[in-house]
């Protein structure tokens, strides 16, 4: 397979700078999947990495027969999309972090892409294949014959680029591997505010661990932001939303928590600030401007809600927690002379 340090990942325009190929054909177990790291290419340029995880066909046909075409197509909320991200095994997304010789690499960038054999393509449609997205795009069916993935499972692919952090190490001994799953988010419960909530609790439960979490709701106040130097000419955009500060006990690092609005914004329309301010809650009277991600309660956390066009009387809130679907694994083997 030709590879390419260059813009185009998956190497398409063929541009750039070709990288040599160092054949790995190393196969492991992260927990339960199999992982085939088939080669790693090198060049003065930067360095690449293939990844090949093996998806169990029986999941991922349980994952369709659970969200059938139907359902798949009845999605709506937020919410929804992370349910179903969740329940996906083709979404299990990771990061790899590589050393060669001992020696860290940059990551640049990194695309994945999925294999399906026929008999899931046509369960993940209700049409003709590719309907729904189910289909196989001609740089998996290329993965598919370079590296001789066994055709009778799903495969999820993954292309890592990498940099040079010092000099290049074009034909290095050993390579060493740091697996990280990409974070999944899952909704644990729902409650609802107005602008009188002060000092009230919620109680929740980590999805996985048992874990329970109490929320303290210390204020909510209604917000106008001002889009007028940021905001594109002839747009107007939703000002109004519910700023909410909270504590959590015990304490969870924010990466693995949020609060999020059950509702999304509204979508900015064309006019002018003539037509803005003919609107119901329009800019007459006196107003608060916050500007999006400057937290007015320092000591504590902040949620904000989606944005709307006239102001937010109550929100209804989704508690988030991200869950890490599997540990990290480092592993270290030799390169293939």
């Amino acid at each position: 397979m030709d590879v390419y340090h260059d813009s185009n990942i998956w190497g398409k325009g063929k541009t750039g700078t070709k990288l040599t190929a160092l054949p790995v054909s190393h196969s492991f177990l992260w927990e339960e999947q199999e992982i085939l790291i088939p080669a790693v290419y090198v060049g003065k340029a930067g360095a690449v990495l293939d990844i090949c995880a093996r998806i169990p066909v029986e999941d991922m046909a349980a994952f369709l027969k659970k969200w059938d075409y139907e359902r798949r197509m009845s999605l709506r909320t937020p919410e929804e999309f992370e349910m179903i991200d969740a329940d996906n095994p083709g979404s299990r997304e990771l990061a790899v972090e590589i050393c060669l010789d001992g020696v860290p690499l940059v990551c640049r960038m990194s695309s994945s892409l999925r294999w399906y054999p026929e008999n899931i393509i046509q369960l993940g449609s209700a049409g003709p294949a590719g309907e729904d997205g189910f289909e196989n795009n001609k740089s998996a069916v290329e993965w598919m014959e370079a590296y001789g993935c066994d055709r009778g499972c799903c495969w999820y692919f993954e292309r890592l680029s990498y940099n040079w952090d010092n000099e290049p190490i074009l034909s290095p001994q050993r390579i060493s591997l740091a697996f990280r799953a990409n974070l999944i988010s899952v909704t644990a419960g729902h409650f609802s505010t107005d602008l009188s909530c002060n000092g009230e609790m919620v109680k929740t439960a980590h999805p996985i661990t048992g874990q329970e979490y109490t929320l303290t709701l210390h204020r909510c106040e209604q917000i106008r932001n001002s889009f007028a130097e940021i905001g594109a000419k002839g747009v107007v955009y939703p000002e109004y939303c519910q700023v909410l500060s909270y504590s959590i006990e015990p304490e969870i690092d924010s990466s693995l928590f949020d609060i999020r609005d059950c509702a999304e914004s509204d979508h900015p329309e064309m006019g002018d600030a003539q037509d803005a301010r003919r609107r119901p809650g329009g800019s007459d009277g006196p107003t608060a401007v916050f500007m999006a991600g400057r937290n007015v309660s320092p000591d504590k956390r902040m949620a904000v809600s989606s944005l709307h066009f006239e102001p937010v009387p109550a929100v209804q809130w989704r508690m988030v927690f991200r869950i890490k679907p599997k540990d990290d694994m480092e592993i270290s083997f030799p390169v293939k002379a």
